[in-house]
């Protein structure tokens, strides 16, 4: 089944040791992946070039690439890594209430976001079971418990793709304990979570089957964070030993395929906004479960029975982010063995592969502001830009796919290597292994970055630091 992934280990290999070493340009001091990885920040909620410090899911997606590889490194220079890491999170982490606090949420300057903090938990577990490791443990338990309890954190597991990021996490808790079965505690805790989300999931007749709501307060379909369930499932299917789970992913799954095909190979598409006979008065009566939360149920079964349907807005098109997208596809199908999830899930990274940039890192979206770029003009900086956060997942598949060849140490951009990327409106963004900057069509520079720095410096009067705020479709001025 895995005989196209066996013929191109030396590539994976090098590609993800390309990735890796062009992330090692964003190390915050002292430069060796004990003090956070850095770089600039473009989510679907925010997006910031001037706040450039280390963002915690920088390093996630390569501490579990580089837990794959170390048992083929003879060298331990993977786990050399993975420990230097693993110290800036130790670093990180608050003593008083047990969350990571070196980075903020998706918003810079703003509350934490719940996928990040379990997003580390994930990673330290995952640690914690190669080379048991009591500081990393107890760090990985107490985020674990202000995760779960932490009264500002709760609305967030109704978020389906970081609710099941918190199962992945518990599963590999359980994992490094060397269990190989959840306590009934902790079966409880799984099967509450499933059933909420299998409660999401539209029934195969309905336009849209398959597909997983955003939350249950919340009928989006956003392609990016479909894609993030799908591993999940595939674990709570092995670790529950439920095939309702596999036959979730597998719904789910062949639903972000059809998006996929919907405009060419191997990128996901956009989002699939609802619409209401009368979207005001539905959200008026939602909002009052917060006066009666008893009614929550009803009140979610009264908006659903207002959905008309949908309305596909194919962009962005997400490059690097799809990178986990690609690894669920595979491991479902290595759960299903069938072949077929399996090619989709390598055919994701050989599209990708076209959208490398000089210095190695994979770049960000087509059209990130809901706009098809060949009709507005051009690429944002935020589609051009090969973003930390998402490359970290590339670096973690291509890891994985690697397994088995001896482990590359990263290989860094040699100086005077450039990226010169035109943008709209004759804009420039220009990337260089110590540098990224943006530049307007007069050659005057709008804001720059120094790579290792906490801090980009602007150039213009910032109105909003928070820049995905805007309103999609909605372009950025300076």
């Amino acid at each position: 089944m895995d005989t196209s992934v066996s013929h191109h280990k030396e590539l994976y290999n090098k590609l993800a040791a390309q990735v890796e070493g062009w992330m090692t340009t964003y190390d915050m001091p002292p430069f060796d992946g004990s003090g956070g990885i850095g770089g600039p920040l473009a989510t679907f909620w925010a997006s910031s070039p001037y706040v450039a410090g280390p963002y915690l899911m920088n390093a996630y997606g390569m501490i579990r690439g580089l837990c794959a590889r170390a048992k083929d490194d003879p060298t331990s220079a993977a786990r050399l890594r993975v420990e230097n890491l693993c110290l800036y999170y130790l670093r990180s982490q608050d003593p008083t209430s047990g969350v990571f606090i070196c980075a903020t949420g998706e918003d810079p300057l703003s509350g934490y976001g719940l996928v990040q903090q379990l997003s580390v938990v994930a990673a330290l577990w995952e640690v914690h079971r190669l080379w048991p490791h009591r500081d990393l443990a107890r760090a990985a338990d107490r985020c674990w418990q202000a995760c779960v309890h932490d009264p500002g954190q709760n609305y967030l597991w109704t978020v389906a793709n970081q609710a099941l990021r918190g199962c992945e996490a518990l599963i590999l808790g359980i994992q490094a304990r060397g269990e190989a079965n959840p306590t009934p505690g902790e079966r409880t805790f799984l099967d509450s979570v499933g059933r909420t989300v299998r409660e999401s999931q539209w029934p195969s007749h309905s336009p849209l089957g398959g597909a997983i709501s955003q939350a249950l307060h919340n009928d989006y379909i956003i392609m990016p964070y479909q894609g993030k369930c799908l591993t999940p499932l595939v674990m709570m299917a092995q670790a529950l030993r439920d095939e309702r789970y596999l036959d979730m992913a597998r719904r789910l799954a062949d639903f972000i395929h059809t998006n996929m095909a919907g405009g060419g190979p191997g990128l996901i598409k956009g989002q699939y906004p609802p619409r209401f006979k009368d979207p005001e008065k539905v959200r008026w009566l939602y909002r009052s479960r917060y006066l009666f939360p008893f009614l929550e149920r009803s009140l979610r079964t009264y908006r659903r029975s207002n959905l008309t349907g949908w309305q596909h807005n194919p962009w962005p098109q997400w490059i690097a982010r799809g990178f986990d997208t690609a690894r669920g596809f595979y491991h479902l199908g290595r759960a299903l063995q069938d072949s077929h999830y399996v090619e989709i899930g390598l055919g994701m990274v050989r599209e990708a592969m076209n959208f490398q940039s000089p210095l190695g890192g994979f770049r960000n979206t087509l059209g990130f502001f809901g706009e098809d770029p060949d009709q507005s003009g051009g690429w944002v900086w935020q589609d051009a830009t090969p973003i930390p956060r998402w490359n970290s997942y590339a670096v973690q598949f291509l890891h994985e796919l690697a397994a088995g060849e001896n482990y590359l140490e990263p290989i860094k951009p040699s100086p005077g290597t450039r990226d010169r990327v035109r943008l709209a409106d004759g804009r420039v963004l220009l990337e260089t292994d110590t540098e990224l900057s943006l530049i307007d069509a007069e050659a005057r520079p709008i804001w720059k970055l120094r790579k290792g720095f906490r801090w980009g410096k602007p150039f213009r009067p910032i109105a909003q630091w928070n820049e995905g705020a805007v309103v999609m479709g909605r372009r950025v001025s300076y």
